[in-house]
């Protein structure tokens, strides 16, 4: 079988964690002892170096975030800054891990269905906050402790669910990526008119009357039926948090069926 050919362009993640040196970045999230640099500025520390990036990638997403943008902000010169943070691989490192400290490590009380509702609800609303995460792959994990907390946690969800260690892995790597892919929708639908300058209802507006002329309902009968119904239904093109919600549920569904078609040990 002929490999699959992926797609490449700008609708893939444009950055990558993980690519800056792996000593000094791991140093940086764990707070290991570093050497010191001369030169420290009193009040400056990664923590604060990383509060401030990342509320500059929450306002205006990661392509603006730059040691100079970052030292205007905190009233420093770029270069005082890499004393602290080497340069923007470690830089993004590091506001992932600040990112990943928001998330509860505690899990609530009850089955595994509902600790699984719970952590992927906690990380929807996390990239709803920071949407420049969706900008970084999660292909190859950032390794400081809070994205390892995570890890422990989504797999704690399904510990006791009987699945096999391999499968635990793939049903946290299933949720994760129907979690990303919802919350991409919906940064999507947020920011839609924003970017092209019309709200949903313009967009329409402008399009309906002409595909009404061009799309015979005799050729599109369901296309047209069920578009018309969700359309009326959402007020939109979709619903991200509608469509987020079914497939966690259709997902749970299909785990627990999947659990239930096991021959029961003798």
């Amino acid at each position: 079988m002929a490999a699959c050919q992926l797609p490449e362009g700008p609708h893939l993640p444009s950055h990558f964690s993980g690519r800056g040196d792996p000593q000094v970045t791991l140093s940086l999230l764990w707070g290991l002892p570093r050497r010191v640099k001369p030169g420290r500025k009193p009040g400056l520390s990664p923590e604060v170096i990383g509060a401030a990036a990342m509320s500059v990638a929450d306002t205006s997403g990661l392509e603006a975030l730059s040691m100079r943008a970052l030292g205007e902000k905190l009233g420093v010169s770029a270069m005082s800054l890499y004393r602290y943070v080497p340069g923007k691989p470690e830089l993004l490192d590091l506001i992932l891990e600040l990112a990943y400290a928001e998330l509860p490590q505690e899990l609530p009380a009850g089955g595994w269905r509902d600790r699984l509702r719970r952590v992927a609800r906690d990380t929807w609303d996390l990239y709803l906050r920071h949407p420049w995460m969706l900008e970084v792959s999660m292909y190859r994990a950032s390794l400081g402790p809070y994205s390892i907390y995570k890890y422990e946690r989504e797999l704690s969800a399904v510990a006791d669910a009987g699945l096999t260690d391999l499968e635990m892995d793939l049903v946290v790597a299933t949720v994760s990526d129907h979690v990303r892919g919802a919350a991409s929708r919906a940064v999507e639908a947020r920011t839609a008119g924003e970017t092209t300058g019309r709200s949903d209802e313009e967009w329409w507006a402008l399009h309906s009357g002409l595909l009404q002329q061009l799309v015979d309902p005799n050729v599109f009968p369901l296309a047209v039926r069920i578009g018309a119904k969700a359309g009326a239904e959402y007020g939109a093109t979709t619903d991200p948090a509608l469509a987020f919600e079914f497939g966690l549920e259709r997902l749970i569904e299909g785990i627990q069926a999947f659990l239930r078609s096991r021959p029961l040990e003798s």
